[in-house]
């Protein structure tokens, strides 16, 4: 398995993690699901990341939309169960597209957020605290 950062096609955000090439089954719905007879639909991974997903989709999607994502490994087993949000979305031949994802939420948990250093004087000396950013 071998990771590589790669510079970005015309039209899309350059990435900053590196990625792996890897083709997945995605199984993903809108959310919050537009209709309740609405089915989740099949994707294939192009490539990963550590916070994303580059997906071959039958359909066009919207940057900023949401969408519910279950990637299944090679024995079916879920290897990601989350919520991304869209971050392009390029059509390509045959009707088809290819979108980049920022996973924002695995297994229903929120991901971890990056520390900030704050200034904070106290007795006249200047020191850098952790804040939690949102």
């Amino acid at each position: 398995m071998t990771l590589s950062p790669e510079a970005a096609a015309e039209g899309v955000p350059l990435r900053l993690d590196s990625r792996e090439r890897v083709v997945q089954v995605v199984e993903y719905s809108h959310y919050p699901r537009r209709l309740a007879s609405e089915n989740r639909r099949i994707a294939y991974t192009q490539d990963r990341s550590e916070g994303g997903l580059g997906l071959d989709l039958p359909e066009r999607v919207r940057p900023g939309e949401l969408l519910q994502v279950t990637v299944r490994d090679i024995d079916g087993d879920g290897s990601v169960d989350g919520l991304a949000r869209v971050v392009w979305c390029q059509e390509t031949e045959g009707g088809r597209a290819r979108a980049g994802l920022s996973i924002l939420r695995e297994d229903g948990q929120r991901r971890m957020m990056r520390v900030r250093g704050r200034s904070v004087v106290s007795s006249g000396n200047a020191r850098t605290a952790p804040t939690l950013t949102r």
